[in-house]
């Protein structure tokens, strides 16, 4: 089983569904050298709600690890579930919508669309899942974030802070059951990336999102429930 450190918050939270479970996960590509497990044998077990930090050297496995979940990826062996179904079975259509309807990503790049302003970049997914948006919420939020002035503007017209806000804003309000954040912050100062964890830490909190938040930032993992650690392919205390 994945090693993990349980983390307090203020107080211990009720128990909660289980919304992710990953059971005897191996990921192995293949090239003209051989064989690469890149991940062995992992068992990881996500509640709703819950905030969990991954943590672990570069090429231990911790983005392979997210995408599987997220189902950019395919396993090659074991399970992962996600809110009852069998997402390892799924076929390229199967994984197209599920990405889509109930996932959130957040990436280190931004991945905002240059064509697009703040405000419709942020109501992209709510477009494409044909779900009805609520301008007044989206408002308030870009408020909080300090961007209800860069509404009508471009991406390339933002700071590098500007842009991950509105990345982490669009991701989390677009309702998905859980986010995946790959180093969402490696590329900000200590106050923006200070605002980026604690909005993944307020939706976590108060929205009951599941939130996945790969780091090599040991420090932020202090806003998390929980800590898995990934080595070498696989999870240890």
């Amino acid at each position: 089983m994945c090693g993990s450190i349980n983390m307090e918050r203020g107080k211990w939270r009720v128990k909660r569904e289980t919304v992710v479970e990953v059971t005897d996960v191996s990921k192995i590509y293949e090239n003209r050298w051989g064989s690469i497990r890149v991940l062995n044998r992992v068992n990881i077990s996500l509640k709703k709600g819950e905030f969990v930090g991954i943590v672990g050297d570069s090429g231990s496995g911790k983005t392979t690890l997210l995408n599987l979940i997220g189902g950019m990826d395919y396993v090659s062996e074991g399970t992962i579930t996600v809110a009852g179904e069998v997402i390892s079975d799924f076929d390229e259509r199967q994984r197209t919508l599920y990405r889509r309807r109930r996932v959130g990503f957040i990436f280190q790049d931004y991945n905002l669309i240059d064509e697009l302003t703040v405000y419709e970049n942020i109501i992209l997914p709510f477009q494409l899942k044909g779900k009805e948006i609520d301008g007044k919420r989206i408002d308030s939020f870009l408020e909080m974030l300090k961007l209800s002035e860069k509404k009508n503007v471009f991406p390339a017209q933002l700071s590098g802070g500007e842009q991950q806000r509105t990345a982490v804003l669009r991701s989390l309000l677009s309702g998905p059951d859980i986010i995946l954040a790959d180093e969402p912050t490696g590329n900000l100062d200590s106050k923006n990336t200070q605002a980026v964890v604690n909005l993944l830490r307020l939706f976590s909190e108060k929205m009951d999102k599941t939130i996945i938040f790969v780091t090599h930032n040991m420090e932020l993992t202090r806003n998390c429930d929980r800590i898995i650690t990934v080595k070498d392919g696989k999870c240890i205390n």
